[in-house]
């Protein structure tokens, strides 16, 4: 099957079928035989689906079937050996402390020849292959382990140590114990993958954010099979600029003579960055700068330079020292200053970029002349020769916010529409009750909404939403933040500085196997690290202050910084809080603006919207999301079963000739975050049963590569002590994931006495990927039985490479994510879907967890009052036939309407059935694009 098929069922879940015609005899019973494969992954055939296989031909159903079935494993990661270190995973060793010492002994005193010193036997055998360690078949059972039972790494096939073992029973058990089951996926049938293939393209070019690796890849193979090449299909805005940018670059580099059309839909001079640098593979986010800037054909150079002509010296050098860096690089390609005489304003705008002195008689020098005024400062210098300044945008605000002059600053603004809602939260701050200031920038704020992204808009309302209510830390915070931070800087530089000796003798080996299982030590312990003398830590500070940065107690602001992974950085709460009213202002804006939008698209006879999706953030940044199976949303939170297990897994495999080690650990934390324990590579248990983990391989050669499972048991962690579950994953040896050859990880529900691996029942598989070294996928609440999805990169500090040791950092990070998306400070899916119900939908209705529902008016604002209500004034009954817009967590949610033709569905988790068009909360948003 081609590619354009592949990307049509993990997009929609329909499936194409190729070459039907007259059912073979045995067409029904092969059918009943692939849907048994299907329903061991999880899925079922529509009835449309199933009739469409019993008339494939013999001579491909075989190959058909194949790549329906790789297409679905590879997407739970069922594609792929799994096998831990311990083949009997979860039933390992119930002593790890034992088989470390047993391990540790082996290798300080083994030797290769010599009896085994454990139990004496003789002829242990050759040492193993990569590693060197001489083994004892009868103290390290073969059968037990994949890998080098003492430091874990992968064997080569020549080594006799391994025996042929069978592999676990594949037969899944009954349900004795009443664990919940999952929803099956119902495959559809695609009739016509063209057409699909079109609908998905316009999907993704109209989201108004930047797409994800996968989205790109999926977005290229679609006009790669529809419209190669060419242009003409584009709508006339696409909101998201990277995405644009992409479209663009891989037109040029397919049809170089559309170069004309190119340079037609480019706007600002970053979309001409933007495009050049994603002609050369570079990221059209301009984050990262990697890349090598590829020679530009002399047509695609003039089109550039003409359009940074055309928008003169001053916006030209404005948005080129937005990206310096970028514009630099490409003016090597440029040229600029071989057309001064044609393009003027473009080579006076990288004059002003790179600060070129030019001599004044020269055609650069006038050109320089002749430009100035306005924001450009020209400069004469005692050798005859000038330069040009330029007073950017920015320094203009900030010089009237300087001043008190906030009306001002405001009007400035409006230039640039998308940076004035960016900024105001500033703004208001700036202008407190002044009453002229509130009055200038609400103006502002409602000339220029109809000019803004929707993205922009929402993110914007929503997180001025909750600022009546802000907490200010108190100075005596803010002044222990300052100390604590300059003392952990202290300390770390010491570290660095300090020469740390080799651990070589047996004191010290014990001393840190003692360390790591918690067994006090007899062998004193010298300083590794001269002693830093660090300011005395205030009474209360607790675990509200964590290596120099506000944690959990603390009123704090959390960043979630520009970069191709999620990440975050905390400082304390110093702004004052904003009055109700002037908050309330602003959501009104954004909500008059957004429906008004959406009032000029088709009508729905009824809106039905479930009142938990206000607690699901909608996408943000979806660019640096990892590609995932389940397409939970940043923030969002998702049930879990009440009782049984959650089993997290881990694979990945190295590149030749380089050992990778990455780490799968939980930590466990009480109510108040305090550390409750630990289950990493080191300790292999805790609390007994409460959390298992398969051991520790260190390295993943291919084909077999490594993989790691750890369970969690709910009931018992609970019973332990704990209340929060956090899971990582870290390279322990500092490889970043974008250079393995394959990485990834998941969450799967298994049937106790199960299969270590059941595709049927994973609930989560997601990529690693970017170059990060550490990972925090979600915080499970285990008295909650929930799962806060976070996708959260860890900076490469070696204060995160051992959870027992520093713990507090995790639970610092955990809780900033929970206060932060628990908070309302994200837009919601409920949003995007009420601006959508308030202006196209003639009734709208409000549904509720006990089953009943509320009726509102047309306001967005009466749709978030109804769904924080926990109970309505009706039981929910929707008529039949009626054209309907849905949206539900869970798709199972819908299985009691009955739409009608032209009816959308929004879901968090699963797809809507076939009689519905399924929409998300990105493509709700893309479809309220500014006039």
């Amino acid at each position: 099957m081609d590619q354009l098929a592949t990307v049509v069922l993990r997009r929609t879940g329909r499936v194409t079928v190729i070459g039907t015609g007259q059912a073979p005899v045995d067409g029904a019973e092969w059918s009943v035989a692939l849907e048994a494969d299907l329903a061991a992954r999880g899925w079922l055939m529509h009835d449309e689906l199933r009739k469409a296989t019993t008339r494939l031909p013999v001579t491909v159903r075989v190959r058909w079937a194949d790549w329906l079935l790789a297409v679905l494993d590879e997407d739970t990661g069922a594609d792929r050996p799994l096998v831990p270190l311990y083949r009997s995973f979860p039933d390992t060793p119930r002593d790890p402390a034992a088989v470390f010492v047993r391990r540790l002994l082996t290798h300080l005193f083994a030797v290769p020849g010599a009896p085994c010193v454990l139990c004496g036997r003789d002829e242990i055998g050759s040492p193993l292959d990569p590693c060197g360690h001489p083994v004892c078949p009868a103290c390290f059972p073969a059968e037990q382990v994949s890998g080098c039972p003492i430091c874990g790494r992968r064997l080569t096939s020549g080594n006799a140590y391994l025996t042929p073992v069978a592999p676990p029973p594949t037969s899944r058990p009954g349900n004795p114990l009443g664990e919940e089951l999952l929803p099956v996926r119902v495959a559809g049938l695609e009739t016509d993958p063209y057409a699909a293939a079109v609908e998905l393209r316009d999907q993704l070019i109209a989201r108004p954010g930047a797409l994800n690796e996968r989205d790109r890849a999926d977005l290229k193979a679609l006009i790669g099979v529809t419209a190669p090449g060419r242009l003409d299909w584009l709508p006339e805005v696409v909101p998201a600029r990277e995405t644009h940018a992409l479209v663009l670059a891989w037109a040029l580099r397919e049809s170089p003579q559309v170069v004309d059309a190119v340079g037609a839909r480019w706007d600002t001079v970053t979309d001409v960055a933007r495009t050049l640098w994603a002609y050369s593979d570079g990221d059209p986010g301009l984050v990262e700068l990697s890349s090598r800037v590829r020679a530009l054909p002399r047509a695609l150079r003039r089109a550039v330079l003409a359009h940074l002509d055309s928008r003169g010296a001053v916006n030209a050098a404005e948005d080129m020292l937005r990206h310096a860096t970028v514009w630099k690089r490409l003016g090597e390609r440029l040229h600029p200053y071989e057309t001064v005489r044609n393009h003027p304003a473009a080579a006076v705008a990288f004059a002003a970029l790179r600060g070129t002195r030019a001599a004044r008689s020269g055609a650069l020098g006038r050109a320089i002349v002749e430009q100035a005024g306005d924001q450009l400062d020209v400069s004469a210098h005692p050798d005859g020769t000038v330069s040009i300044r330029l007073r950017s945008h920015a320094s203009l605000v900030e010089r009237a916010l300087a001043g008190g002059d906030v009306p001002s600053a405001a009007r400035l603004l409006t230039r640039r529409p998308g940076d004035l809602w960016r900024r105001l939260d500033h703004l208001l701050r700036k202008a407190g009750d002044a009453p002229d200031a509130l009055t200038a920038v609400t103006s502002a704020l409602r000339e220029t909404a109809p000019r803004v992204s929707p993205g922009v808009l929402a993110a914007a309302a929503a997180q001025l939403s909750h600022r009546a209510a802000t907490v200010r830390a108190s100075p005596a915070d803010v002044a222990v933040v300052k100390r604590s931070r300059a003392g952990a800087l202290a300390a770390r530089r010491a570290r660095d500085q300090a020469t740390v000796p080799l651990v070589t003798g047996l004191d010290d080996v014990l001393r840190d196997a003692a360390r790591r299982h918690g067994v006090p030590s007899a062998v004193p312990e010298p300083p590794l690290f001269p002693a830093v003398a660090e300011p005395p830590a205030a009474p209360s500070e607790g675990l509200s202050l964590v290596g120099g940065r506000p944690g959990p107690g603390m009123p704090r602001r959390i960043f979630f910084p520009r970069g191709s992974v999620v990440t975050t950085w905390t400082e304390p709460e110093n702004r004052a809080a904003l009055p109700a009213p002037v908050t309330a202002t602003v959501r009104a804006i954004a909500d008059d603006e957004l429906t008004g939008r959406a009032s000029a698209l088709p009508r729905f006879d009824l809106a039905v919207l479930d009142g938990a999706l206000a607690d699901v953030p909608a996408p943000v940044r979806e660019r640096a999301g990892s590609a995932q199976l389940a397409g939970w949303p940043r923030g969002s939170v998702r049930n879990l079963p009440a009782a049984g297990i959650l089993r997290l897994f881990l694979h990945w495999e190295e590149p030749e000739k380089t050992r990778v080690d990455l780490d799968l650990s939980c930590a466990f934390f009480g109510a108040d975050w305090r550390r409750a324990g630990y289950c990493d590579f080191s300790r292999l248990r805790f609390a007994g049963d409460a959390a298992i983990h398969s051991g520790d391989l260190t390295s993943a050669p291919a084909p077999l590569g490594a993989t790691e499972y750890l369970d969690l048991d709910i009931d018992l962690l609970v019973a332990a002590g704990a209340r929060y579950a956090v899971p990582m994953i870290f390279s322990f040896n500092g490889i970043p994931f974008e250079a393995l050859t394959a990485a990834i990880a998941g969450l799967m529900l298994p049937l106790r006495g199960g299969e270590q691996f059941d595709a049927a029942r994973v609930a989560q598989r997601f990529d690693l990927r970017g170059d990060a070294r550490m990972t925090m996928p979600f915080v499970v609440d285990l008295e909650r039985r929930n799962l806060l999805w976070t996708d959260l990169t860890l900076p490469a500090s070696a204060d995160y490479y051992d959870v027992g040791r520093f713990g507090d950092q995790l639970a610092r990070a955990a809780a900033d994510q929970r206060e932060h998306f628990l908070g309302g400070h994200r837009a919601t899916v409920l949003d995007a879907l009420a601006w959508h119900a308030a202006a196209r939908a003639d009734r709208i209705l409000v549904t509720h967890a006990d089953g009943t529902c509320t009726e509102v008016p047309a306001s967005p604002a009466a749709i978030r009052a109804a769904a924080a209500r926990p109970s309505g004034d009706r039981p929910f009954v929707a008529g039949a036939g009626l054209t309907m817009l849905a949206g539900a967590v869970d798709a199972v949610a819908l299985d009691g309407l009955v739409p009608g033709a032209g009816s959308v569905a929004l879901t968090v988790t699963g797809r809507p059935g076939s009689r519905w068009t399924a929409l998300s909360a990105i493509d709700m948003l893309g479809e309220l694009p500014p006039g």
